[in-house]
């Protein structure tokens, strides 16, 4: 496993789920309100990100035209990187953004580690006390694997293969009235965005939650749900069946 693909998996599909996560979850939406926050992580040899907090919604985006950050954590390498979104390791934020640093991610109980605590938690949980559990656990957790995807692709030096063989355009993948997402192959890069598809080449439409839970629990496979109808593919087979061989390497990334 690549250290530096694992840091584009953690900041843009791991952390990158925030924006999902204080949507479907209240309690998560109101610590959100509280803030109105820029935080750069600029990782050496690896990604260069923003987590805009702002109006109770969270962005998480490549820094790419000098966008001003209120709080600067320079890492000075990917594995350092990983080890600060598992907890083992913390930057120095640079001044003048420390003692709002601080603040905001400094302690257990500061914002930034409550939300990403409570959406780790939603993550990992693979007993559910209802369906409302599981209907938030599973959308997460596909919109995770959606942002993985894209970030796999571009960065893992085998599902780079795949990604080049890919034709531009759009691939909608959706749990049917529950999520949407759009995956784009545009100028030799794979993106992921959390909404529906103006335009696809081809479908990946799972059927209801339940489908969507086992296949990304990996409690059934793909060609089963197909044959049981409830796993839906069509348009440009050729795009599906080299997003699905990007998809085989993402969990070792988002475990």
């Amino acid at each position: 496993m690549s250290a530096r693909t694992k840091a584009f998996v953690n900041l843009y599909a791991a952390i990158g789920t925030l924006e999902k996560y204080v949507e479907l979850v209240p309690e998560a939406k109101e610590v959100a309100k509280q803030q109105n926050v820029v935080v750069r992580f600029k990782v050496n040899d690896g990604p260069d990100g923003l987590i805009e907090f702002k109006d109770g919604k969270v962005r998480v985006f490549p820094r790419e035209n000098n966008e001003r950050a209120d709080i600067v954590l320079p890492c000075k390498s990917p594995e350092f990187f990983n080890d600060v979104v598992d907890g083992k390791a913390m930057p120095i934020p640079t001044l003048p953004g420390i003692f709002k640093a601080l603040k905001f991610m400094g302690k257990p109980t500061s914002p930034f580690n409550v939300l990403t605590a409570g959406m780790t938690d939603v993550l990992r949980r693979t007993e559910f006390a209802n369906d409302k559990e599981k209907r938030v656990t599973t959308v997460l957790s596909f919109y995770a694997m959606v942002n993985g995807i894209a970030q796999v692709g571009n960065n893992d030096r085998i599902a780079r293969f795949a990604m080049k063989r890919l034709e531009d355009g759009e691939i909608s993948v959706a749990i049917r009235d529950e999520a949407y997402a759009t995956l784009t192959k545009k100028d030799g890069r794979l993106t992921a965005t959390l909404e529906k598809s103006t335009k696809p080449r081809a479908f990946m439409t799972f059927g209801d939650i339940d489908t969507a839970w086992g296949l990304i629990s990996g409690q059934v496979d793909a060609m089963s749900c197909i044959s049981a109808g409830t796993l839906e593919t069509s348009g440009q087979m050729l795009l599906l069946d080299n997003v699905n061989k990007i998809l085989n390497i993402v969990p070792k990334y988002l475990q």
